[in-house]
């Protein structure tokens, strides 16, 4: 039976939810906003799919619960030093492999110092955009709740997680329901997109969700009747969030499709993925006594997800500008451009990630024996 780093069963269900995910961004993206979105509008359309992959935007917001519960799980274990390291080992390596190939492939068609700037900033995890894809949004989002994690670290303030769930259900309930009932009050114009975006005001009810789940299944302290509130709230902001956003992406998209998509497909994707979700890290251990085979083939496909994040968007697109230049059927095109973005994440977690994810150990550990080294000379003196 595989551990986690917590000592217990490793949750190998949510490595399955976090590739389903990935899939549906990236037919998102490929199969609907290419397309459909006013952004691109490339000639080739796949109205045949259109149902299938317009809600799977929603995967973003599935990706941020699953965040919750997973860096609090991590957190709970670490110290704010090794907290630190285990994030940049995870972030860094990928986003130097993807952002590099993406980088290539564009100065196939361009290349300017507003790329390079692009560049340097996705390489660097700049939380400031514009980066080199559009997606890597994303990241900014997520380093700004690593820090809420890394502050609680390091004051030694874990055990008030519950009050960082609480408080982030609470700022996003408020936030949202401000968007909802004045939308057009220029709320938003307080922030620019970057910051209102990252700053977990709109997306803080997703990361609460999986806090939340993390406290009632694995935590040692049971839920209490705040936590229990807490928790009904973010789910229904959660739930408003994704009607406003699903509403949103439709109205961007009805020129090019000539009709309105209901918010009523993602946000039942939505409700499966959580319970798709609770039932992983319920039946860890149970999962956990599959086939090693399946379950190694399972933890790939989460390995997987991160790099297939962060090449899928520019590089699929341009694969099916090429494909379909060729004149390959668009649907076609598009399972081919599945197939390759698959190919080349599983390449960068497997023999690129690794061998950098090694260096950057190394150096951390003689970091570590530097400074442990120093602190033993100043105590000597």
């Amino acid at each position: 039976m595989t551990k986690s780093e917590t000592g217990r069963p490793y949750i190998y269900g949510i490595d399955a939810v976090r590739f389903a995910c990935a899939l549906m961004v990236t037919m998102f993206h490929l199969g609907f906003a290419s397309w459909a979105s006013p952004l691109y509008l490339r000639p080739y359309k796949m109205p045949l799919i259109e149902n299938i992959s317009q809600p799977g935007w929603v995967g973003v917001e599935l990706f941020f619960v699953i965040s919750g519960l997973v860096i609090i799980n991590s957190a709970a274990s670490a110290n704010a030093m090794s907290f630190l390291k285990g994030r940049i080992l995870r972030l860094y390596p990928a986003v130097w492999i993807c952002a590099s190939l993406t980088l290539i492939v564009i100065a196939t068609q361009d290349i300017n110092r507003r790329v390079i700037k692009n560049y340097l900033r996705s390489v660097t995890l700049y939380p400031g955009g514009p980066w080199i894809d559009g997606q890597y949004w994303t990241l900014a989002c997520e380093i700004c709740f690593y820090t809420l994690v890394f502050i609680m670290c390091v004051t030694r303030q874990k055990a008030r997680m519950p009050a960082l769930a609480l408080g982030l259900s609470l700022a996003s309930t408020i936030f949202i329901a401000l968007l909802y009932a004045f939308p057009g009050s220029g709320i938003l114009g307080i922030f620019t997109e970057t910051a209102w975006r990252a700053i977990p005001f709109y997306y803080g009810c997703q990361f609460s969700i999986g806090i939340y789940i993390y406290i009632w299944l694995l935590s040692d302290a049971r839920m209490s009747r705040i936590s229990r509130a807490g928790f009904v709230c973010a789910l229904a902001a959660g739930a408003v969030q994704i009607y406003m956003a699903g509403g949103s992406v439709s109205d961007r998209t009805l020129a090019a499709t000539g009709h309105a998509f209901s918010p009523l497909a993602a946000i039942s994707i939505w409700v499966m993925g959580l319970m798709i979700i609770i039932a992983s890290v319920r039946y860890a251990r149970q999962i956990s006594r599959l086939p090693d085979a399946l379950l190694q083939s399972v933890k790939t496909l989460g390995l997987m997800t991160y790099p297939l994040y962060l090449v899928h968007f520019t590089i699929g697109i341009q694969l099916l500008d090429w494909l379909t230049g060729l004149g390959v059927t668009p649907l076609l095109a598009l399972g081919l451009a599945l197939v390759i973005v698959c190919a080349i994440s599983l390449a960068v977690c497997k023999w690129g990630e690794p061998p950098i994810r090694s260096v950057l150990r190394a150096a951390f550990e003689r970091l570590g024996q530097r400074a442990a080294g120093f602190q033993t000379k100043e105590s000597r003196v």
